[in-house]
């Protein structure tokens, strides 16, 4: 379900790669980058229309990732515009591409050595590479953003969701000679693809096959003959016509909706821990004025706050959706983290690896079940007692498994030393803050401190943790807290030795960078909000580790120094975070208290209810540092009607209406 078969590829006399699956070149023999631009780019007409577009983004998708040479091509004509047209409203390029079979590293590099003018673009393509796992995978390339959709496109196109209505600008249609791959040319492709055009928008494609030109002409575009590429004697190209402009929604009431940005988008950010952080960083990157309102005296005091926290991927034993979703966060989390890497912002982490214990019978259970996925082995592998302490460094009663991707980092350090980066960026930060009340004022909302002192912004953004549904517009998400209490002890000899974050019904990270002392954590107690510290929940930390790992050298750790941070962290029952518009929940009952029938009669049912301009982001739990990167950049592209890089029913998971909402699509009560 998840794997993506691999590219069987070789090169021919030309050194132009082959496709053994299709029996077909990826590019033309002769110039595949003159080919690109001649089909897609011209057929397009790009040129003239950047020129033309008078909005900040335009969106292209594509049908055959292949090598890339269309993605490099199109990037580098887009930033010739941009130098020549510096001063013009386009500033933000999209490109979607969907790839069944994906090249893996090695072979993309060895295709792309025949067009070294794109190195560097190869060299940061293959950087960020993901695993041949089903889904989308967003990779940032200055001004334009790629979303590469791994699996079958039967399966993913229609994952755009209701939400990509009309809205791509330019389609390439690309993939092997319909001939060849006649499985992807077909009428649901074409009809998918007229229902996310922009009306005016286009197509450009190589071939001339009667059977794509009346497919294209049925499902509704104007399709037109040009003079084909070298020796193709015709091409296709064409357009939505400006009257199509149908919307049908198929889950409205999980319909993502845009911010109204038609004055200067001036966001306000509501908290001050890793959540606030990532979605001011995708914010500024798009050029919002944002102000964060934090309530402590300092940013990261709490959830966010600890001396280390391990990031890897949530995978679990029973949930397909939480393993998938939690996949993609983790993917474009590295991608962050390097970035800031290669950004000098300062913060201690090891990308040393993580180790999954099985160390007793039910946890042995469950990661013998995730084994049975059969991952890449750069996700996960199942080590035996012997090769999983070879991996940590020190001997273990059990084996378990390992990924080797994930590590730790010091969240108090990086978040507080990145939003001294985003200041430089133009963040405006407010602490000692407390935001008291919510109110809609004309176009704009109005930001009530305790100090009874108002603020006001045209979008605000709910991401202060626990404290999230403290307002009345948000008090009817179901969030609960949970008190974490993470001990921090001096190291020893033994523990000195640790290679890898080390996971059990805890966790223990290896030494920080002073060779000093490690994390060991956490308590989990639910609906506790206190911060004094707990010598019983300290005495438990340790516990936990000497009782499910008993060796040796756990005798070494100790806890009795009483060293230990407490966080307070938001979570919610279904262990997923919720992210997007803020539910105007007595609105959606009063609309949807009949939806159970409304769907069986097929009767229209309204666009879900929301707030304008108020988005939240939330029950993060303790996997904030994973998710966080991912849910900032959803959430920024959602507020610019960008396309969002998650498939359309992982963003029904996250979203904030899904409790009452299935109950109430099952004809249940809601209380």
């Amino acid at each position: 379900m998840l794997k993506v078969s691999p590219a069987k590829i070789h090169f021919n006399l030309q050194n132009t790669p082959v496709s053994e699956q299709f029996d077909d070149i990826y590019f033309s023999n002769q110039d595949g980058i003159a080919e690109s631009r001649y089909v897609f780019q011209q057929g397009n007409n790009l040129s003239q229309r950047w020129r033309d577009c008078r909005t900040e983004h335009f969106t292209i998708a594509e049908t055959g990732f292949g090598t890339g040479l269309n993605f490099f091509t199109l990037i580098e004509a887009f930033r010739q515009f941009r130098t020549e047209y510096p001063e013009a409203p386009l500033k933000r390029l999209f490109f979607i591409s969907f790839e069944k079979y994906p090249l893996n590293r090695e072979q993309l590099e060895t295709a792309h050595r025949a067009y070294p003018q794109f190195t560097r673009l190869s060299s940061e393509l293959r950087a960020h590479w993901p695993l041949s796992l089903a889904g989308c995978y967003r990779i940032h390339f200055a001004e334009t953003t790629l979303d590469i959709w791994l699996g079958d496109i039967a399966d993913n196109l229609p994952q755009l969701g209701d939400y990509m209505q009309n809205k791509i600008d330019a389609w390439f249609l690309d993939g092997f000679a319909p001939s060849k791959n006649p499985q992807m040319w077909n009428h649901n492709l074409y009809t998918q693809m007229f229902r996310y055009t922009r009306p005016g928008g286009t197509f450009a494609t190589f071939t001339a096959a009667s059977a794509v030109r009346k497919g294209l002409q049925s499902a509704g575009f104007q399709v037109n003959k040009r003079k084909g590429y070298a020796q193709k004697r015709e091409c296709l190209q064409g357009e939505k016509p400006l009257e199509a402009n149908n919307f049908e929604y198929l889950s409205p009431w999980y319909l993502a909706q845009a911010a109204d940005l038609s004055a200067k988008a001036d966001i306000a950010l509501i908290g001050g821990g890793i959540a606030s952080l990532f979605s001011a960083l995708s914010l500024l990157e798009r050029g919002a004025t944002v102000t964060l309102y934090c309530a402590d005296e300092q940013l990261g005091l709490n959830a966010s706050g600890n001396k280390q926290g391990a990031f890897y991927p949530q995978l679990s034993d029973d949930d397909i959706r939480n393993i998938r979703f939690y996949i993609h966060a983790f993917a474009y989390g590295r991608q962050r983290l390097e970035q800031a890497i290669a950004r000098g912002i300062e913060f201690e982490h090891e990308f040393c690896g993580v180790a999954l214990c099985g160390y007793d019978p039910k946890s042995a259970l469950k990661l013998d079940k995730i084994a049975a996925y059969r991952w890449p082995e750069e996700l996960y592998i199942p080590l035996d007692q012997q090769h999983l302490s070879a991996k940590v460094g020190l001997p273990l009663p059990c084996g378990g498994g390992f990924i080797a991707q994930g590590g730790w980092l010091a969240p108090r350090q990086f978040v507080q030393n990145t939003f001294a980066y985003l200041e430089s960026l133009g963040l405006k930060i407010k602490t000692r803050q407390k935001i008291t009340a919510l109110s809609r004022e004309k176009e704009q909302w109005r930001l009530t401190n305790a100090q009874g002192e108002s603020f006001f912004h045209r979008v605000v953004i709910l991401a202060n943790g626990h404290q999230v549904h403290r307002f009345p517009q948000s008090a009817p998400l179901p969030l609960y807290p949970v008190r974490g209490q993470v001990s921090q002890i001096p190291t020893s000899q033994q523990l000195l030795k640790l290679k890898s974050v080390l996971c059990y019904d805890g966790y223990l990270t290896p030494a920080d960078q002073a060779q000093s002392s490690h994390c060991i954590g956490a308590s989990h107690v639910r609906n506790c909000e206190s911060r004094e510290f707990s010598l019983q929940e300290q005495q438990e930390n340790q516990h936990k580790l000497q009782h499910n790992l008993a060796v040796d050298w756990v005798n070494e750790v100790d806890c009795s120094d009483n060293l230990a941070r407490i966080g307070i962290r938001c979570a919610v029952r279904d262990r997923i975070p919720l992210l997007g518009n803020l539910p105007d929940f007595q609105r959606q009952i009063e609309d949807y208290r009949n939806i159970f029938n409304l769907r069986r009669r097929r009767q229209e049912i309204k666009a879900a209810a929301n707030y304008e301009n108020l988005y939240v982001i939330a029950a993060l739990g303790s996997r904030g540092l994973t998710s966080a990167p991912l849910l900032g950049e959803i959430l920024a592209s959602l507020i610019y009607n960008e396309p969002l890089p998650l498939s359309e029913d992982l963003l029904h998971q996250l979203s904030p209406n899904r409790s009452w909402i299935r109950k109430l699509l099952k004809g249940s009560a809601v209380n």
